[in-house]
């Protein structure tokens, strides 16, 4: 089942910035042929043979006319098809970028052990990679310490059993402090 985001702008701000700005450089881009036209139109029309020839003159104020129109309707035309381009092309971008701050957030609530994942056509695919990769380093680490813990919970619970006095006040304070700890992560 293809995984499917149900909306376009998932983060507004950069999107629709990122469409503006790549469809001022397509218009800009693309305004070098008419601006080119528009010269070879006003060298014509300079020229001899349409000073002579009233009605040839009109005939190229015509096309020029015709020429402008369609230049201006597809300038539009290439604008909201860049726009939307753009658009569509973000929400690639923006799309893996929310997910991972959104495993991040959840990272510093503790939840150490989640993949993210990117639909197949999301840019970033490496992005996602690395950060499943750290995720387990960290997860596997954090395992780690917390059976090192486990381990040596009850050799200090025998120490303790054997101290008195302060001895033992330290060392009950120091068991509780790991048994504490031990509880954030169960070991399976």
């Amino acid at each position: 089942m293809p995984n499917l985001r149900k909306h376009l702008l998932i983060n507004p701000h950069f999107q629709v910035r990122f469409a503006v700005l790549f469809s001022i450089a397509v218009l800009t881009f693309s305004s070098i042929f008419p601006i080119f036209v528009y010269a070879l139109f006003d060298s014509l029309q300079r020229h001899s043979y349409f000073a002579k020839n009233p009605n040839a003159l009109q005939v190229l104020l015509e096309a020029r006319y015709d020429i402008t129109i369609f230049f201006i309707v597809l300038a539009l035309v290439t604008l909201v098809t860049a726009f939307l381009l753009a658009l569509f092309h973000s929400h690639r971008i923006a799309g893996p970028l929310y997910k991972l701050r959104i495993s991040m957030v959840a990272m510093q609530q503790g939840v150490l052990d989640r993949h993210i994942h990117f639909r197949s056509k999301d840019n970033f695919q490496e992005l996602a990679d690395g950060f499943n990769a750290m995720t387990d380093a960290i997860f596997i680490r954090r395992r780690r310490d917390f059976e090192r813990v486990h381990s040596v919970l009850p050799k200090l619970e025998r120490l303790q059993r054997s101290l008195s006095g302060a001895e033992q006040s330290a060392v009950t304070e120091v068991l509780n402090a790991l048994q504490e700890l031990s509880h954030e992560l169960p070991l399976k």
